[in-house]
């Protein structure tokens, strides 16, 4: 049994789906509330999402954030181990602040960061570990530190856009099974330290960006074998094998004679 109610706070409006105490694993005891009066689930938020908005007991399940919302506060559902399926990002939201999904680590499939966001705070998805791939809009301009850091799930390709102009140190720090190509454009004046270190499945990287550019430590420990980069004797690379690029040794550089195009 469930109703449904509607509730008004920090200028927030939610939708509360209010649970019977016996019906549902984990509502033994309800221990969910909402204004101290209320027990149930979070499942819709309309609104700008505050700062420190969601207890980790207060939304579990699948999460709606309304086409409303321009902002996402930091640590907003930190550490919310309940949120579950794909997270949808709408097209307001321009701003996904510090810690704002740290830690939700039953998020699965794939993020997309959508056009209108300009920022990705530090430490943003930290340890969501569900997530599988990750799109990032063409209007993010920083990738804070830690942004992505230890989320163990991502695959496939990762595609900074060109309106991006620094990644954050640790941004991809132990993201074990990014096996697909790594492609930097040009814009990137700042790779951070770390940034992704222990990358250990990522072999092959594109970096338009000039050697000076890239950490010291930007791919320690990772599995990066091979780097295409764009005017690279310009740049102050050196081609061939053995070459040592952001701490990881050994590695074989070659021109990116068709920069955007990748070989």
């Amino acid at each position: 049994m469930s109703k449904t109610y509607k509730g008004q706070t920090t200028n927030s409006v939610v939708e509360l789906t209010l649970q019977e105490e016996a019906v549902g694993a984990g509502f033994d005891t309800p221990t969910i509330a909402w204004d101290d009066t209320v027990n149930g689930v979070i499942t819709q938020v309309q609104g700008d999402i505050p700062d420190n908005w969601a207890s980790t007991d207060k939304v579990k399940g699948p999460l709606e954030i309304g086409t409303s919302c321009t902002s996402i506060g930091s640590q907003a559902f930190n550490f919310c181990t309940g949120l579950t399926g794909a997270l949808v990002i709408p097209n307001s939201v321009t701003t996904i602040s510090s810690g704002a999904f740290y830690g939700c680590s039953n998020l699965t499939g794939s993020l997309v960061i959508p056009d209108s966001v300009t920022s990705i705070d530090i430490t943003a998805f930290s340890n969501c570990d569900g997530l599988t791939s990750l799109t990032i809009g063409n209007s993010v301009t920083s990738i804070g530190s830690y942004a992505f850091y230890s989320c163990g799930g991502l695959t496939g390709d990762l595609v900074i856009p060109n309106s991006v102009t620094s990644i954050g140190s640790g941004s991809f720090y132990n993201c074990t099974v990014l096996n697909g190509s790594l492609v930097i454009p040009n814009s990137v004046t700042t790779i951070g330290g770390n940034a992704f270190g222990r990358c250990n499945s990522l072999t092959t990287a594109y970096l338009a960006p000039p050697l000076a550019n890239v950490g010291s430590n930007a791919f320690s420990g990772s599995g990066l074998t091979t780097v295409y980069a764009n005017d690279a004797e310009a740049n102050g690379w050196t081609l061939g094998a053995g070459q040592t690029v952001g701490g990881k040794t050994g590695v074989t550089v070659i021109d990116w004679t068709n920069y955007p195009v990748t070989p």
